[in-house]
């Protein structure tokens, strides 16, 4: 605490460590790769881990566990609770002022709920952007080249039998749908492998950002209908479910390779095998999955298909950036009222009873490093 001292000093204050009451924070996991962030976390702020089921959470927001509980730090993965819905906000206590997912993804949250309640939700765009980009391009690169159909044939003992050939990168035209970070991140990788670089974005980007891509803007019909590579950028929601469905995969140009890193339910899992299968759609690579995690028994069959585990931002050092925004973006709201990436607004809750039964915090300039 002798950070907090020493800010609290500077204002006047005269206090000892007695006086300072430690906020509780919740975890769902345990952080794994940030420790160093952690021991400065736990500075200021009590840590306990949450270390059962669903059922067993709600319990204990009945029965007033969680009570003046000031923060939740979710699961990065599969939360041991599963997803952050209505039910569930309705069980948490009112003195939760942030649920921090240290995670890209919030399709699992009901952003609504939270707002409703007063809750902010928070994630970790930006930091996952690189992973993410490399593991479209590892999938590109298995299904283009056919990588993944000769590496399955050598472990089945055979030596170049029945592979076909495969194409240059530097011969395709590429279509990236959701122009965000993780878009703009494997344009600039695809243009390192000569690929021609096309985009649809609900929003069309800047002619300068467009310049610094080299990506060249397409009406979304026009990019399914010529594009060699098609990659799926898109958040989950109502609009973006199933938008690649059977329609559009006729749209598209016969052998077309297509790449999901987004979210499993964009894409009609059945729609898809019986394009595989009818030779419309040439090969996939997909690291998520409509029912994960469930997958299509034709896609497990099927030679031309790469697949991963939802693995695109499985590295050390993504997942270490991901816990260090999700801690940072608890700290900055409680101790200075904002969040670093929220995903609602929401109007600022009394943290000073949370914080502390005796210092006014609102008298206190706070600037986190």
């Amino acid at each position: 605490m002798n950070w907090l001292k020493t800010k609290m000093g500077s204002h006047g204050w005269d206090i000892n460590d007695g006086d300072i009451k430690k906020p509780n924070v919740l975890f769902l996991v345990p952080i794994k790769f940030a420790r160093q962030e952690l021991e400065d976390f736990e500075e200021y702020f009590t840590v306990k881990v949450y270390d059962s089921d669903r059922e067993e959470f709600i319990r204990r927001c009945k029965k007033g566990k969680y009570d003046g509980y000031a923060a939740i730090l979710w699961a990065g993965g599969h939360s041991p609770i599963g997803s952050l819905d209505s039910e569930l906000v309705s069980h948490i206590p009112s003195s939760i002022a942030i649920i921090s997912l240290p995670k890209a993804g919030f399709d699992t949250a009901d952003i609504e709920a939270c707002t409703a309640k007063g809750i902010t939700v928070t994630n970790t765009p930006g930091v996952v952007s690189a992973a993410t980009a490399d593991t479209a391009l590892f999938l590109i690169l298995g299904c283009l080249r056919n990588f993944t159909q000769g590496q399955t044939s050598l472990r089945a003992g055979n030596w170049k039998k029945g592979e076909t050939c495969g194409h240059d990168l530097a011969a395709a035209s590429i279509g990236i749908i959701g122009m965000g970070g993780i878009g703009k991140a494997i344009a600039k990788r695809a243009n390192a492998c000569g690929m021609l670089v096309n985009y649809y974005n609900r929003t069309r980007l800047d002619i300068r950002i467009e310049a610094e891509y080299n990506a060249h803007y397409a009406a979304y019909e026009t990019l399914l209908r010529e594009s060699d590579v098609i990659v799926l950028c898109v958040p989950l929601n109502d609009t973006t479910r199933h938008m690649i469905d059977a329609t559009q995969l006729n749209k598209m140009k016969k052998g077309v390779v297509l790449i999901n890193i987004a979210r499993g339910p964009v894409v009609d899992e059945a729609a898809l095998v019986e394009a595989l299968e009818s030779g419309r759609v040439g090969s996939a690579g997909l690291d998520v999955f409509e029912f994960e995690p469930e997958v299509h028994k034709g896609l497990l069959e099927h030679p031309k298909c790469t697949l991963l585990p939802h693995m695109g931002t499985n590295t050390e050092e993504s997942l270490r950036s991901m816990e260090k925004l999700g801690l940072k973006n608890i700290m900055n709201l409680l101790m200075q009222g904002e969040a670093i990436t929220p995903l609602n607004k929401v109007a600022a809750k009394a943290l000073e009873g949370v914080m502390t039964d005796s210092v006014d915090f609102s008298k206190i300039n706070l600037t986190l490093q």
